[in-house]
């Protein structure tokens, strides 16, 4: 018969959550803003820590109090997180918690690591029930046997600038940065021998991004001329490098769209040689 497999929880170190509400919250809002400081927390310690050490993400409700509200955190004591950090687990995700939403306010100029869209979500719904509640505050306190290791406080005010920051933060993901790159050696991935369509060409530019990008061109001319027959060449076009000046659109530095603006057809040359 099989059985469930034994969890060790850590109940010396836990993570506090207090909110002094001045009014009542909503259960869905303080559900989910729970549920985000558990996926966060996971994130987190997945993204410090690698596969091979199998690390536990999990955190645990030990008691909810009354008072204001109050929910004490634990974490899964296998494998032995404590490893990673001298505080452990829990007291470094207070310090990179305080870090983010520091930035995300505007009170620093930079995270302490990216982050992506559902976590940037994450956080706005974590101060959430705080947002809402003009005059109330979140404590969030990690301690182990009982003495404080590390705390930071989160006002109304500061959770509606945290959420305006995320609104801020989501629009600059989905807003393209153009630059423009000149000269630059270019050679096909993938290409489509129809001139009149505009999908489906990928190339390579090595000093830009090892993988290939979407290609685009300014105008007609241009693809018509690449695409054509290299007669001075033993190798067909699409085996050729070319030179060429290209926009580039990234969202979040990451290479999505090139756009030849020109071509050098002289500089075109076989790489192989």
């Amino acid at each position: 018969m099989e059985t469930d497999e034994l969890i060790e929880i850590d109940f010396t170190s836990k993570m506090e959550i207090k909110i002094n509400n001045t009014s009542p919250v909503e259960l869905t809002g303080l559900t989910l803003a729970l549920l985000n400081v558990g996926h966060l927390y996971e994130k987190f310690i997945e993204g410090e820590s690698v596969e091979e050490e199998g690390v536990s993400t999990e955190l645990y409700i030990k008691e909810v109090r009354s008072g204001s509200i109050i929910v004490e955190l634990v974490s899964n004591a296998l494998p032995v997180i404590p490893l990673l950090w001298d505080g452990g687990g829990l007291t470094e995700w207070v310090k990179y918690a305080k870090n983010t939403t520091d930035w995300l306010s505007g009170k620093i100029k930079s995270p302490q690591r990216e982050q992506t869209k559902n976590e940037l979500k994450s956080w706005g719904s974590v101060v959430g029930p705080v947002a809402k509640d003009s005059g109330s505050q979140m404590n969030i306190t990690v301690s182990d046997n009982g003495k404080v290791i590390n705390q930071f406080f989160i006002d109304s005010t500061q959770a509606n600038a945290i959420q305006n920051g995320v609104t801020r933060e989501l629009e600059k993901l989905d807003e393209p940065d153009t630059s423009l790159h000149k000269n630059k050696v270019m050679y096909w991935y993938q290409a489509k021998f129809d001139t009149d369509s505009m999908t489906g060409d990928r190339a390579i530019i090595e000093s830009i991004s090892k993988k290939p990008v979407k290609v685009m061109f300014d105008n007609d001319a241009i693809k018509n001329s690449m695409l054509k027959p290299h007669d001075e060449f033993d190798r067909p076009w699409q085996e050729l490098a070319y030179i060429v000046d290209v926009r580039v659109e990234t969202v979040r530095d990451v290479p999505k769209i090139y756009t030849v603006v020109r071509y050098h057809e002289d500089e075109t040359f076989d790489p192989k040689l």
